[in-house]
């Protein structure tokens, strides 16, 4: 009887601590999102800030060298793909009446086949496109309320980027005091694994993205889709979200080609290149390139997107995975924890 009260009281305990957890990672998110980001670039920047360095360059410019280097392609890529954005936000009133117009044309099929009236075509339509655009405008607003300031964002991020790359001996000699004192001498080896673990698997994840937009421009690009180099690159980028990302990346260029091209099979054509392109990505792509640096299954991936999403929106989605990997490594290195990160792990890439 006893040790079920214990039991209970351990529950409750265990379940009032996530929950307060879980209420302050949500009312934190403004500041917590942009740190976490930095994190992750950092730890992707520093092997070639510490090239430069070995090379002869001073630390400081080493860093700046490699956060202008950073802006320089960012920017490159905002200037191939920005004319092509703003035409399409520009011309999106003009392909809803297209959408409009091809329903109207094949109303009469429609209303052949499946009995249903133009009008109920038209607000059929109406509420698609309403679906649309708030689910778009959701997710941009989204991103952007999450980040609580897009220029605080923008201005926060490369200065924590500078100064954890500045001050990152000093934080492996604060693990080493840490670990002494408490006589834990797996704690450099766990943020070892971390830090490898999420680098290896956001490069990895950085060059898949830049496969997937080239090969999905060339696809677009081959089908004479207007807007094929922001398309590729949008429908790549939407792949760093699992399971859901692919499946909304392929719905754009396909509504696009479907309103633009004056026959049905320029949009069957877009389905047949992503959906290519996507076996190439799952069959050989991904698991050559990213492999099972985190070795989280699928379950444990889903629920994880589920909380980053509830909690931090469409960027907690994108953290959640190397999130949840992090959170793996710490619990396989503690003793009390070990059985939990079972749950976590994927077998088949642990048999693998």
């Amino acid at each position: 009887m006893e040790n079920r009260y214990w039991s209970l009281d351990i529950l409750w305990k265990v379940l009032l601590s996530l929950i307060l957890l879980f209420f302050a990672l949500f009312e934190a998110r403004g500041i917590l999102i942009p740190f976490v980001f930095s994190v992750f670039i950092a730890l992707i920047l520093n092997p070639v800030v510490s090239f430069l360095n070995r090379k002869g360059l001073n630390r400081v410019l080493a860093i700046l060298l490699t956060l202008l280097s950073v802006a320089a392609l960012f920017g490159t890529l905002l200037v191939l793909t920005g004319s092509q954005a703003k035409n399409l936000f520009i011309d999106f009133p003009l392909l809803v009446e297209r959408l409009k117009l091809y329903i109207e044309t094949k109303g009469a099929l429609l209303q052949s086949e499946l009995t249903i009236s133009n009008n109920d075509q038209l607000e059929m339509l109406k509420q698609t496109t309403n679906g649309i655009l708030s689910t778009g405008s959701s997710i941009f607003s989204d991103a952007l309320s999450v980040t609580s300031d897009l220029f605080t964002f923008i201005s926060l991020v490369p200065i924590y980027i500078f100064f954890m790359l500045l001050y990152k001996d000093n934080l492996k000699r604060f693990l080493v005091v840490i670990g002494e004192r408490n006589k834990n001498s797996k704690l450099l080896d766990v943020s070892r694994s971390i830090n490898y673990m999420v680098r290896n698997y956001i490069a990895g994840l950085l060059l898949v993205i830049s496969i997937l937009a080239t090969l999905n421009t060339i696809g677009f690009l081959a089908l004479g889709i207007q807007y094929a180099v922001f398309l590729g690159v949008v429908s790549a980028a939407l792949s760093v979200i699992p399971y859901v990302g692919n499946l909304i990346g392929g719905t754009l260029p396909f509504v696009v080609a479907l309103i633009t091209k004056d026959s049905f099979w320029y949009a069957i054509g877009v389905v047949a290149v992503v959906g290519f392109i996507q076996f190439l990505e799952g069959n050989f792509i991904t698991p050559k390139v990213i492999g099972s640096k985190v070795n989280i299954n699928p379950l444990a991936a889903i629920i994880a997107l589920i909380i980053g999403g509830t909690l931090w929106g469409i960027i907690g989605m994108i953290l959640a995975i190397p999130l949840i990997g992090m959170v793996k490594i710490i619990m396989s290195n503690t003793t009390s924890l070990q059985p939990y990160s079972i749950l976590l792990q994927d077998q088949e890439a642990e048999n693998g």
